[in-house]
């Protein structure tokens, strides 16, 4: 039974742009639910709905550069990403900020779900990371597909520090899918997204030859800097 997909990245403006993880969780509140091969994933009730929310933390057997070049490779992530059937560059904004559209499977009688968000890979000086924030957006002229939902992701967040010659990475997202899924089989089928992502991201990883973007080299080398 295929889950429910429906996280992509790469990475309205009436929506929660660069929203505040505080809007929607409790720094404190997240419980572990499963470790497996090296990922551990929390989930957190969020403050608003009765969504839940849920945060991964793995070392990737992969360069960091390799990492953000795939993510960046939009096209691409169609040959990787868990259950994608679609995924397309809508509007190019620069070499860190993109809008994308994906369509992602749903095991049956659930329709598919499609997203348009927006993606910006940024540098927390503070933090000493390199973090891909990710949500929803409103993009004229793209109805939804027919016998297609469209989700809605209010918050997601890829943060990336390196680890030598891998990447720590602590994945957050919290997804509402809408339509008529029931939220106890929501919740049930994301809670299995930030493994099956981030274990797809990191193989991927390891074989791409993807060249990395020159403005992403310059974050890259600001990283770098930090001291």
């Amino acid at each position: 039974m295929k889950t429910l997909a429906l996280f992509t990245f790469l990475l309205s403006f009436t929506t929660f742009a660069n929203a505040d993880f505080k809007e929607f969780f409790n720094p404190d509140g997240w419980e572990k639910i499963y470790t497996k091969s090296g990922v551990v994933v929390y989930s957190q009730k969020s403050k608003h709905s009765s969504l839940v929310g849920f945060r991964a933390e793995a070392i990737l057997e992969a360069p960091l550069e390799n990492i953000l070049a795939t993510l960046r490779d939009v096209e691409g992530t169609i040959s990787w990403a868990p259950n994608m059937i679609e995924k397309s560059t809508l509007k190019e904004i620069s070499d860190v900020k993109a809008i994308t559209y994906s369509n992602n499977d749903l095991p049956w009688p659930a329709a598919d779900r499609d997203m348009i968000q927006m993606n910006e890979l940024r540098l927390d000086k503070e933090k000493k990371e390199l973090i891909v924030d990710t949500y929803s957006v409103d993009y004229e002229n793209y109805p939804v597909p027919k016998d297609v939902v469209r989700a809605h992701m209010t918050f997601g967040t890829l943060a990336f520090k390196r680890a030598q010659n891998n990447s720590s990475v602590q994945m957050t997202l919290l997804v509402d899918p809408r339509g008529s899924l029931p939220i106890w089989l929501v919740n049930m089928l994301q809670k299995r997204l930030p493994f099956q992502f981030l274990k797809a991201l990191e193989a991927q990883s390891k074989i791409s030859k993807t060249p990395l973007r020159p403005g992403i080299k310059v974050l890259l080398d600001q990283l770098d800097g930090l001291k």
